[in-house]
């Protein structure tokens, strides 16, 4: 108190301003400054009374602008907001809470992630995932559909993120009010005028849509995809804040992101056009029916037909599929239907390879809800695939489709050339290392790979024989080595980003939606994680067999040094056993793998028999039986990296 009063004596606010007035003329406003100190130091009694005055009506003219400001601003908000809660179905609030909570998630990571501390990385996970999941909630719409893209990676997503599973279950429904306003605006027709019945309760409710069961005046029951209300109005601006958060993003973690986010936004928002889906449905059903590779003949997979009359931007009617289940339902299919689980995996499989490869044109979203599996209506003993929900279908250029072919090729018959040119032509560059191209070819497989062996499968557990034991100080250094080499490796990856296609980035969506398919069936049947691969490349040797020997009108060589019919078959024929008999040797070797586990088994339920009963055990037995593995080393390494970053990855990444 006594320093506050010697500043008052000596520093008066008054002889203060004017002393910087004197000083600083050019840049100090006197009325604002004398306001400030006035009120901080209480110097009023050291003023002259005309002075004190007229600070007196110098504070209160500015406490009056102040209020009339900060009530016009008020009131401008409000009406922002009013307007946007009554008439702008939310757009505002949405991309306020969109953009804040992605700046708070970067600044929580940059300022808080420490990668030497495991309890302040898992709080910073569960912080993120927290805010994520709150926003993909709150906001509804497209944010789920972003939200369950990242929840489909649990398997390598730190634990915290596993929250995400949330964003499965069912939307919330739309009111039936709402449903029938919808109807009403795109065909002028209330539902009981179009619709002989029409149950009021959804038999599904997603982000974009729901689906109610109807059954027409001619007698066919069909399903009715009804858009939500305001998705429409929503769509083009949470695309553009998500294109506003990757480009930030990409300046915080140095790293190119944003390259594709508008081919991206546009394929999310075709998504929301329902007569962009009837065309793809049209189209896709089309290849089911006419163009099927012989393992999918005789109507292993279907689509339903579309109802077009029925059918406008917002409004899809189509043949109603009934006692279809879910094809990771297992106990549907082995209870309810009596099917065999694994043969069920293996066709799905077969016609995500015939989309692909053979046509050209895949399904970006084939989660479990959009692959039905139903008894076949003429062999009631086996199962039908049907396929449902085609508005995220991406179309591949045949010229995409055969360097896409060649890159399979190239990882099955360890041709480093053959990969190397194909990834030149998109403007990746590998390196010298060999880092770079055991990378590329785990990413396109999702499974190990290693250009002396070919593709890997992270097998059961069982003997690992002895592993170096590091020190903190070495594991960590040994971490920041192979963490400076993956981000050196995805940043030369990207450097030519303009050449990538963007293609990739959904068909690798694709691929991994499948293999987290057959994942969760192998958890909780018998299933073969091989079969994936197995059948993929099998596809894959087929296909590029065909677009060898009759290529599309845009890939055929005209110029007249190019090769005859015979010698294009004679080649054509070639590659086609080689990049087989890799398959095949890929089947021997796995199969032999299979004989060995299964004879360890069997050992370790012995040793296991003589443990219980308090038998004699040797160490070299307990030892057999306790963990046991052939690790690929790249899978070890991004296990071990991620487990040092606090990212616990299940070691069934890398299977199915």
């Amino acid at each position: 108190m006594h320093f506050v009063s010697r500043l008052r004596q000596e520093f008066p606010a008054v002889h203060l301003a004017r002393q910087l007035k004197s000083t600083y003329p050019s840049i100090y406003r006197p009325s604002a400054f004398a306001r400030y100190h006035w009120t901080l130091l209480g110097s009023c009694r050291h003023a002259s009374s005309s002075t004190a005055h007229t600070l007196r009506g110098d504070s209160s003219k500015w406490t009056r602008k102040t209020i009339r400001w900060s009530l016009v601003t008020s009131g401008l908000v409000g009406l922002a907001f009013a307007w946007d809660y009554f008439y702008g179905a939310h757009t505002l609030e949405r991309n306020t809470r969109t953009l804040w909570n992605g700046l708070m998630l970067v600044l929580d990571y940059k300022l808080n992630y420490d990668p030497n501390n495991l309890d302040k990385m898992n709080n910073v996970h569960e912080r993120a995932a927290a805010r994520l999941l709150h926003v993909c909630k709150k906001n509804g719409g497209l944010y789920v559909k972003a939200g369950q893209a990242i929840g489909i990676q649990v398997a390598i997503l730190p634990k915290p993120y596993h929250v995400l599973a949330q964003l499965f279950d069912s939307a919330e429904p739309i009111p039936l009010d709402a449903v029938r306003n919808v109807i009403y605006s795109e065909l002028g027709m209330w539902p009981e005028e179009i619709f002989a019945e029409f149950d009021s309760v959804p038999i599904g409710s997603a982000s974009i849509a729901q689906v109610h069961r109807a059954k027409l005046h001619t007698g066919d029951l069909v399903a009715v995809k009804v858009q939500r209300p305001d998705i429409r109005k929503h769509a083009k601006w949470d695309l553009l804040a998500f294109r506003t958060l990757m480009r930030v993003y990409e300046r915080v973690f140095d790293l190119p992101l944003s390259f594709a986010s508008q081919y991206i936004s546009d394929q999310i928002e075709l998504e929301t056009h329902f007569d962009h889906e009837r065309e793809n449905t049209e189209r896709i059903r089309h290849h089911v029916l006419y163009d099927v590779p012989k393992r999918l003949r005789g109507g292993v997979a279907y689509v339903p037909a579309v109802y077009g009359a029925f059918s406008t931007p917002r409004l899809l009617v189509s043949e109603y599929i009934d006692g279809a289940v879910r094809m990771t339902d297992v106990k549907g299919l082995e209870e309810r239907l009596g099917l065999d689980v694994n043969e069920v995996m293996k066709s799905v499989c077969e016609v995500f390879a015939a989309q692909v490869f053979r046509w050209g044109f895949v399904n970006a979203d084939p989660h479990p809800s959009n692959v039905l599996i139903r008894r076949h209506p003429k062999r009631p003993h086996t199962h039908q695939v049907v396929l449902i929900d085609h508005g995220l279908s991406i179309p591949l250029p045949p010229k995409f489709r055969r360097q896409y072919l060649n890159l399979w090729k190239s990882l099955f018959t360890n041709d480093t050339e053959g990969l190397k040119e194909v990834c030149n032509q998109w403007g990746i560059d590998l390196g010298d290392d060999g880092f770079g191209m055991q990378a590329m070819g785990s990413a396109v497989l999702l499974q190990g790979w290693s250009k002396s062996s070919g593709p890997k499968r992270r097998g059961a557990k069982g003997v690992k024989g002895a592993q170096p034991v590091l020190s903190k100080e070495e594991r960590q250094k040994k971490e920041l080595e192979i963490q400076r080499q993956m981000k050196a490796t995805v940043k030369r990856f990207l450097q030519n980003y303009e050449l990538i296609p963007k293609e990739l980035i959904f068909l690798g969506r694709s691929m991994r939606i499948i293999q987290a398919n057959n994942q969760l069936s192998d958890a909780q049947a018998v299933g073969s994680p091989v079969d994936r691969i197995r059948i993929l490349a099998r596809g894959a040797s087929d296909s590029l067999y065909s677009i060898t020997l009759f290529p599309p009108p845009e890939l055929r060589d005209t110029s007249p040094q190019r090769k005859s019919f015979l010698a294009t078959y004679i080649d054509a024929n070639i590659e086609w056993y080689r990049f087989r008999a890799a398959i095949t040797g890929l089947n021997v070797a796995f199969g032999s793998w299979g004989v060995f586990w299964g004879v360890l088994w069997v050992y370790k339920l012995w040793v296991d028999v003589k443990m219980v009963l308090g038998l004699k055990t040797t160490q070299s037995q307990k030892a057999l039986v306790g963990e046991a593995d052939e690790e690929d080393p790249f899978q070890q390494h991004m296990i071990d990296m991620a487990k040092e970053m606090g990212v616990e990855i299940d070691e069934n990444v890398f299977m199915g």
